[in-house]
């Protein structure tokens, strides 16, 4: 839900807003002279096909195959498991399709499995565990009962509306006298859907290319004041109000819709998803400091998705090429979230109810006690993700730097108290805390410091430190691929929420050994040792390096065979090099390093040059001495790629938004976070959930 009120922020500012398209739709329209007509049975199906593709309870697991095409685009493959016992009766009626329109004239069930995006135009080829197409429901009979379902919707609240009986309301005038103003809305309603309007931007009609429009048509400016009795915004969100936030999936979303036989209950389905492209690229400012500066970069891809919160496994599994290896994968849920939030807002309203329980104690007792248990859960959870992970970073072949999960020390519960009284709720003290709570050590909590304003801070300590997500790492052997299965908690902390589980994953690919850095660090020094060869068979020694005095005969007679040597040798050296597209990942992260391999063959190409050019004894000993000197700097900047590529390794947590707070609390991360190469956005508007 947090989700969906930070991106409809940004829609209301920008003119963005569902109902915003529906009003200039009414606006743009023709009057209709008749309403609109749908089957019951379209309106029902379109119902039953938009609250199944919402919850998607009939699919327990879930498994996403993502391979980075290149920089900027990653393609997917989707496969779900179905059950369709888990389909209850009265919708199992409404999405059944007759046998004479089935296959074979058996009996099937329209069977929503996944949402994506309006703007992904690829085909979409389902196929089931045999490898045969499965039908699938057109986009535009899906589209069609779903604007059925929205019109009987609208005509619902019409109905359910508190001014429809007052015969001067608008509601009533367009339910009984004005019934134009209500087919036009059914109208831009159904126009909206068919058509589909862009994310983040403004709706164009016929009325952004014609001159202004004078007079004022009675049948529009009823529509619209309907839509504002029905649908009161007054400056709020606009996705606050449940039919706006349903009309906005609906113009941007397409709903994937498999027919499956009710001979085979249980299914096993899988589509290529359309290719997903990039949503955000770094500053150029970084971009030029990471191509520039000898700092052995990562390129950081992020993703993230929504899966529904009935699934009970999520499956994520990430294949690249194979000269590139994945150094980090981890993956983040945001399954606990509405469950913090829930507790925080507890904790404040029994801090500002505090004075008036504590004539009662006992109930105020209850209430700690309640808040107690819910604090204990998390941190037991929490510390249970902390001990996959430090599992994890100890089969990671490289060093996981001085961070450790070992106390500092052990706190007692009145430490553990006055440390959450005072806000702090990292993951030590929420582990202390849930070992006493277990140990029966918290048993007049009314009487603590807690009862009281500290309550505030322990809500605004939990939403900052983020323990409402939790966090799965990889378990694939392989260097250049990453694996991570997330499993739905045995005890749902909200049970009552429909809302999806926001994923978000972080992927650190980097050039691991043999890498190229290796060969040009050979190929620079192989070229400053024949600057310096050079240098000393022309001079007669090695004193030119050092010594003021310039020695006769430096620039050779016969200069041919020494710039023969300067240009072939560089020449021959770098085509042995696989240097690849910079369009590519492997091409991002070789970036700097094929600025250090043309820099060492631009310096012995302008010796060349200077060889055949100049004929100046001193002049000669100084250019071959500011040469090699360029070398031996490119050659100290391959040195520094080492270092840094180890400091990489070192880093036990990603400096990334996407890893949750707690975690980078506890590991000691202090340092600003940074933001990725390549972020891909799957959720909701963006791409198939």
């Amino acid at each position: 839900m947090t989700a969906h009120i930070r991106q409809s922020a940004v829609a209301e500012r920008s003119g963005d807003g569902p109902l915003d398209h529906l009003r200039t739709m009414v606006q743009a329209l023709p009057v209709p002279t008749a309403p609109l007509t749908f089957p019951s049975r379209e309106a029902a199906l379109g119902l039953a096909l938009m609250d199944q593709s919402f919850r998607l309870d009939h699919l327990p697991r879930l498994s996403e195959h993502l391979t980075l095409v290149d920089r900027g685009h990653m393609s997917r493959t989707l496969s779900v498991d179905v059950d369709l016992d888990l389909i209850s009766g009265r919708l199992r009626d409404t999405l059944l399709v007759p046998g004479e329109a089935a296959p074979g004239g058996r009996a099937s069930l329209w069977v929503p499995v996944s949402r994506y995006s309006r703007r992904d135009l690829a085909p979409v080829v389902i196929r089931d565990s045999n490898g045969e197409v499965v039908p699938r429901l057109s986009h535009r009979d899906a589209n069609r009962v779903t604007a059925a379902a929205f019109v009987k919707l609208l005509f619902m609240l019409i109905n359910a509306h508190d001014d429809v009986s007052a015969p001067a309301s608008p509601i009533h005038r367009l339910r009984h006298t004005h019934q134009r103003s209500r087919w036009l809305i059914e109208a831009a309603i159904t126009e909206l859907i068919m058509t589909g309007a862009p994310a983040g931007q403004r709706l164009r009609t016929p009325l952004d290319y014609a001159a202004r429009i004078d007079g004022a048509h009675p049948v529009r400016e009823l529509a619209q004041t309907a839509l504002d009795e029905l649908f009161p915004v007054a400056g709020g969100d606009q996705l606050l109000i449940p039919f706006a936030r349903l009309l906005q999936l609906a113009i941007r979303q397409y709903i994937l819709v498999a027919q499956l036989g009710l001979d085979r209950p249980r299914r096993f389905l899988t589509w290529e998803a359309p290719l997903l492209p990039a949503q955000h690229r770094p500053a150029p400012l970084r971009t030029l400091t990471q191509n520039m500066l000898p700092v052995n970069r990562e390129f950081v891809v992020e993703y993230e998705t929504e899966i529904p919160r009935s699934v009970k496994a999520y499956h994520l599994t990430l294949e690249v090429r194979q000269e590139i290896s994945v150094r980090r994968f981890l993956m983040s849920s945001d399954i606990d979230d509405e469950f913090v939030e829930a507790l925080a807002q507890d904790l404040e309203s029994v801090a500002r109810r505090v004075d008036r329980l504590g004539s009662h104690h006992k109930l105020l007792e209850l209430e700690m006690q309640g808040i107690a248990s819910r604090l204990a859960e998390l941190g037991r959870r929490r510390l249970v993700d902390l001990a996959s992970y430090e599992a994890y970073l100890a089969r990671l072949p490289i060093p996981v730097g001085a961070g450790s999960t070992s106390p500092a020390r052990r706190l007692t519960a009145d430490e553990v108290l006055a440390a959450l009284s005072a806000g702090d709720c990292s993951l030590g003290v929420l582990a202390a805390f849930c070992a006493h709570y277990a140990a029966d050590g918290l048993q007049h909590l009314a009487r603590s410091a807690l009862a009281g304003p500290a309550l505030l801070n322990i809500a605004a300590g939990l939403r900052a430190v983020q323990v409402g997500r939790d966090v799965t790492t990889d378990n694939d052997p392989r260097e250049h691929g990453a694996h991570a299965h997330w499993r739905r908690p045995s005890v749902e902390l909200s049970p009552q929420s429909t809302e999806p589980v926001r994923v978000f994953a972080f992927m650190a690919l980097a050039d691991e050994a043999p890498a190229l850095i290796e060969s040009i660090t050979r190929m620079v020094a192989g070229l400053a040792l024949v600057v310096l060869g050079i240098g000393t068979l022309l001079s007669g020694g090695i004193a030119w390096l050092y010594s003021s005095r310039v020695s006769e005969n430096f620039a050779p007679d016969q200069a041919d065979a020494v710039v023969a040597v300067l240009l072939l040798v560089p020449g021959l050296l770098l085509a042995r090099l696989d240097l690849p597209s910079t369009k590519s990942v492997l091409g991002q992260l070789h970036k700097f390093q094929r600025m250090l391999a043309a820099a060492s063959v631009v310096v012995t190409t302008a010796l060349a040059i200077v060889v055949g050019t100049v004929h100046s004894d001193r002049e000669m000993t100084r250019l071959f001495q500011l040469a090699l000197a360029a070398l031996i700097v490119i050659l100290v900047c391959c040195l520094c790629e080492f270092a840094a590529r180890r400091t990489h390794r070192s880093s036990a947590v990603p400096r990334s938004t996407k890893v949750p707070r707690w975690l980078r609390d506890v590991r000691g991360t202090t340092r600003r976070t940074v933001e990725p190469d390549d972020l891909f956005d799957a959720r909701g508007e963006g791409g198939m959930r």
